[in-house]
Order: structure tokens, then C-alpha cells, then sequence
């Protein structure tokens, strides 16, 4: 993959071949926002004003999350509702998702007043052919996608895509099987309160994506960088492969192509100097910040000063 470039410095990042004019940067709204997903955001923000391109924020509301709910449902692991479906905690909402987004508005207004606007996306609300046929590729090749993973997920799961149940609305925890005939998913319906039985689901239709598929996207929308937190730098224990080079293998996969990457850095205990981060359940929140408008203005700030060292790790108490 000649394209294919890990940075941590923005020099770096400047200096590169870039293809595109969007800088690129998401996150999943399953439980509370962390520091850490500010920290990605306001990188992505000032590389997109350094470079006077546009920024697009997405929130990865389609991913199925199949693990999570395993964890945490063990008696009924098999049904689930994707994010866009899941109902908001105050009422005010159409679902979590716009929760999630809602909750950090204040934050995106401070950040704006430094760099560049925010274009906040959904990716449910997703459906250029480039994306449906980015997923296609990948539905098509899903012994290939198998291979990035090490062989390991086929072991656990049918796809890396979910379709909903039209009847009861609940998705297979496990994936669907893809009909390239009918381009549709396919699945039982194990939602016990369900008659349904087998259900089936257009591929442009309300369906959820294993969260490392989510950056297919960025091929046919002229995304130059797409900006990663620093977890994605290195391989979790027991894995040989980071999560950003599993990002890169399964863009390439999907779409021959991927963009550069631009990876922040992690958040450590000023005390400890472990790593702090929201799948952790560790570290500050943003139900924890009390300014979140004056907050996403220091962060454009100091964000600019730590793009030209090479941070590897920023304290907590830096934030």
C-alpha cells in the first residue's frame, strides 16, 4: 500500500502526497464521551484549518458493537439494536446518537471559534453507492477481511455487517450473511418476542458495520487524513496487528485506496503515567468539564503548540 502512511507528527503529515480535501475524524456514541475523544477531534480540527481543508466529524452510530453487548448481555447475546436505534437517556432526543452529538455541542463551538466549522455527520444516514459499494467488496471478499483479523473473526461472528429484523427491529449480534444476488443481508430473527423468524435487509437499508469497516467511507468523499486517537497506535495484548493498520488493510480491501493517517496521542495519569481511556472506563469525561465551549478553545491552542512534537502521550492533567 504505497499510500499508506502512520504519522504522529504533523510535519509529516504536511509533507505527504495528500489525495483529497476533507480531513476526516469520528467517534462511537456507546456510553459517555471521553477527554480522549475531545483530543481527536481538536487534532483533526486544526490539521484540517493548517491545511485549509474541510472537516468532517462523524458519528459512527452503525457500528453493532457485537462484543460490547456479549459482555454485557450474556443471557441474550444473540439480539441486539444498533446505536441509531437505541433509545436517548433524557428523552429529548431522537436516539442516543443525537444525544451524544448534542452533549458535546458546546465543545464543537469553541473549537470552531479557533480553527475551522464542523460538519457533523451520522454515518446511518450514509448511502452514497461509493460507500454501499465499498461494503460490497468486503462482503464479496470476506476471506481476505478474515485474514486481517488473523482468522479470528469468522471464528466469532458471519459478517462484519448486520441487518435489523423489519419486523421487530432487533439485529443479529453475530452478523448476516450477504446475498450478492438479491444484495441483501439475511439472517434468523432470535429476538424471542419476535414471530419473524428470517429476516432479510437491503444493503441500503438500515444496517449496522463492525466499527473497523466504518472508514470505507473515506475513499469517495475526497478524504486527504482521517484522524485516529492514540489507542490505535499500537496492537492490544494477545494482537499482532494496530488497529490503524487493520483500518488501512480492510480500506485498501474495500476501496483499493486509503487515505493518510494521523495519529494523536494517548492520554496517561500524571501519577502513573498508564494510559486513560472511555473502553477503559478510565480517565475524564465530559460530563466532567464544566466549560465545554471554553474547553474546546484550549484545546484548539494547545492542540497547534504539540503538533510539531513528537507526543506520544499527554497527561490528564495537561487537558
Amino acid at each position: 500500500m504505497d499510500n499508506f502512511r502512520i504519522t504522529s507528527e504533523f510535519s509529516e503529515v504536511e509533507s505527504y502526497e495528500l489525495e483529497g480535501d476533507k480531513v476526516a475524524v469520528g467517534f462511537r456514541p456507546s456510553g459517555e464521551l471521553h477527554v480522549g475523544n475531545l483530543l481527536s477531534i481538536g487534532y483533526a480540527a486544526v490539521i484540517a484549518d493548517e491545511l485549509d481543508f474541510e472537516l468532517d466529524l462523524w458519528c459512527c452510530d452503525t457500528d453493532w458493537s457485537a462484543h460490547i453487548h456479549e459482555h454485557h448481555q450474556p443471557e441474550n447475546n444473540k439480539v441486539m439494536k444498533l446505536f441509531f436505534q437505541r433509545d436517548c437517556e433524557c428523552g429529548k432526543h431522537e436516539n442516543v446518537a443525537h444525544h451524544r452529538v448534542d452533549e458535546i455541542r458546546g465543545f464543537l463551538d469553541g473549537l470552531e471559534s479557533e480553527t475551522v466549522d464542523v460538519e457533523v455527520n451520522f454515518l446511518s444516514d450514509y448511502r452514497e453507492e461509493s460507500y454501499l459499494e465499498a461494503l460490497r467488496n468486503v462482503l464479496n471478499n470476506i476471506d481476505g477481511f478474515d485474514e486481517i483479523f488473523g482468522g479470528g473473526f469468522r471464528r466469532r461472528y458471519r459478517s462484519p455487517v448486520t441487518g435489523v429484523c423489519s419486523e421487530c427491529g432487533f439485529s443479529h449480534a453475530k452478523g448476516s450473511a450477504y446475498s450478492r444476488e438479491c444484495d441483501e443481508l439475511v439472517h434468523s430473527c432470535w429476538n424471542p418476542d419476535c414471530s419473524q423468524g428470517f429476516s432479510s435487509t437491503p444493503l441500503s437499508g438500515g444496517i449496522g458495520v463492525y466499527y473497523l469497516v466504518d472508514p470505507v467511507r473515506d475513499p469517495g468523499r475526497d478524504v486527504a487524513v482521517h484522524v485516529f486517537g492514540g489507542d490505535y497506535r499500537d496492537a492490544e495484548k494477545g494482537q499482532k496487528t494496530s488497529k490503524v493498520l487493520k483500518v488501512a488493510r480492510i480500506t485498501d480491501l474495500a476501496c483499493g485506496e486509503t487515505p493518510a493517517y494521523f495519529l494523536g496521542p494517548l492520554i496517561a495519569d500524571e501519577a502513573t503515567g498508564k494510559p486513560l481511556s472511555k473502553s477503559k472506563d478510565t480517565g475524564r469525561t465530559v460530563s466532567e468539564i464544566d466549560d465545554l465551549e471554553e474547553y474546546g478553545r484550549e484545546i484548539a491552542v494547545k492542540v497547534r503548540e504539540w503538533l510539531n512534537e513528537e507526543k506520544r502521550f499527554v497527561s490528564q492533567a495537561d487537558l
